[in-house]
């Protein structure tokens, strides 16, 4: 039952209380009793009655005035989840897409197979039983699962207000039947989940769990008011987070395209193409920090290689700066590579990955494993890179785990991104990857939910707060975790 309601009860009742006192007063006290002055004991008495009458009166009235001016609100600590919506599932996204108008608009994903109608979704910014608490957007939805755009824009929050423990950063998103709230979720860090599940993760290997990754991770840019892009950002920033906040978030596998530049102030850059975007000692640097405040692990995978590396020499030169920077984290090669279990990963105490994207370089420094295999659809619309993942996901249900024999086999990483086409980029009739990545990444969230999240090893995001691409993984690993 409702607090307003229990309120309202008690009230009630004290009326009630009042109005048989009076009555009884009145039906054993004389009349010329009735008319004496107040220093009468008894009349005095009576006066205190209507006096507390008239106060709980107006109380009533004002509960009842509440009622009906904020009926499609549920009480602030109105809160009762149980089993019945164990299953029910709400996410908080942010949307990439930068307008004049609004940047960062958060939008709501639901699951609900206890879906009735007359239900509602509310967002709140701050949890519902705190006084600041303000509901900021209401919805009732029509089916049993969907997303919806809220119109709502979400505040700034810079890297140095995140931290290495669990955080619901401001916005909480409801699910509210009969004025009361059956589901509540946050936009959240998940900076130790990985670590988190040791017990129940730890037996199985990089192969074996669903690794949420982001692609082209360096290629970020973190802005804090709207801003015109001009051509070359809107088609190489992938990212809106940089990659201590992208790790901070959930991803554990970071994409990264290195590229040499030997006359530069900073000889290593990591680039979206031949695009350089940030210097990679700053990339460096947050993986660092990450790993020194968690016992995560994380896949550091450099890929491509697109500019300055014409021979083996530049690759040996990139690995000893590697080696030198992530010293205290590196795990080294161990003779299973990717057969090697989390728990043993663990027991090492280095828990940093580098792929290499160059097989003579893995053959004679041990310092780096075999890359990622990145699986690549090179898809310009939502429909073909559903049929681009649907067919890599089927695959791996079917096949004979052939690669559990082969020391050097590799994960895998669904690129669940669109491509666009140089005449694309050219011509802008995509308007950008921001606004293809807004198009697709509720169905990335959506299809490995649903379909896929028996299959997914890693999946690969652009802009990664706008999936719910990091819960998906924690809940199917707990999943897998049980059936083992």
């Amino acid at each position: 039952m409702s607090l307003t309601y229990r309120y309202i009860g008690v009230i009630v009742s004290k009326i009630d209380t009042a109005y048989k006192v009076i009555s009884l007063h009145k039906l054993n006290t004389p009349s010329h009793h009735l008319t004496a002055k107040y220093s009468n004991p008894e009349r005095f008495n009576i006066m205190i009655l209507r006096w507390n009458l008239w106060n709980y009166s107006v109380i009533f009235i004002f509960f009842i005035l509440t009622r009906f001016v904020c009926a499609e609100l549920p009480h602030k600590c109105d809160i009762e989840e149980n089993n019945e919506f164990n299953d029910t599932e709400i996410g908080i996204t942010i949307s990439p897409i930068m307008t004049s108008n609004m940047i960062r608009e958060i939008g709501i994903y639901w699951n609900n197979t206890n879906f009735r109608y007359g239900d509602n979704l509310i967002l709140f910014k701050y949890h519902p039983c705190e006084n600041q608490s303000q509901k900021l957007f209401t919805f009732t939805p029509q089916v049993s699962h969907g997303f919806k755009k809220t119109g709502k824009e979400a505040d700034f929050i810079p890297t140095s207000q995140l931290t290495f423990e669990d955080q619901c950063l401001y916005y909480y998103a409801t699910w509210v039947r009969d004025n009361v709230i059956k589901k509540i979720t946050c936009l959240s860090t998940h900076p130790n989940w990985m670590s988190k599940r040791k017990k129940t993760l730890g037996h199985l290997k990089m192969r074996d769990i669903f690794i949420p990754g982001t692609h082209d991770s360096a290629a970020y840019a973190k802005f804090k008011d709207p801003k015109n892009d001009n051509i070359v950002e809107k088609y190489t920033i992938t990212q809106d987070e940089d990659i201590l906040g992208q790790l901070i978030y959930g991803a554990r596998y970071l994409d990264i395209r290195v590229g040499r530049y030997p006359n530069d102030e900073h000889m290593y850059w990591g680039n979206h193409g031949f695009i350089k975007i940030i210097p990679l000692q700053v990339i460096i640097n947050d993986v660092k920090n990450f790993l020194k405040n968690t016992n995560e692990i994380v896949i550091f995978d450099v890929q491509e290689f697109p500019q300055g590396f014409q021979t083996l020499h530049h690759h040996h030169h990139l690995i000893d700066y590697l080696e030198r920077e992530f010293a205290d984290y590196l795990l080294q090669r161990p003779v299973h590579v990717w057969k090697t279990t989390l728990d043993e990963i663990w027991s090492t105490g280095k828990r940093l990955i580098i792929g290499y994207d160059n097989s003579s370089i893995v053959l004679t420094r041990t310092s780096v494993w075999p890359y990622v295999e990145q699986q690549w659809g090179d898809v310009r619309t939502i429909g073909n890179l559903y049929k681009h993942l649907n067919k890599i996901e089927m695959h791996a249900a079917t096949e004979d785990h052939s690669y559990s024999a082969n020391q050097f086999s590799k994960p895998r990483a669904a690129m669940a991104e669109l491509t666009p086409t140089f005449f694309d980029v050219i011509s802008n009739w995509l308007g950008g990857l921001r606004k293809m990545a807004d198009r697709v990444d509720i169905n990335i969230t959506e299809w490995y939910n649903s379909k896929w999240h028996n299959t997914a090893n890693i999946v690969a995001v652009d802009f990664i707060k706008a999936t719910g691409i990091v819960n998906t993984a924690i809940k199917w690993n707990d999943e897998r975790a049980a059936r083992h």
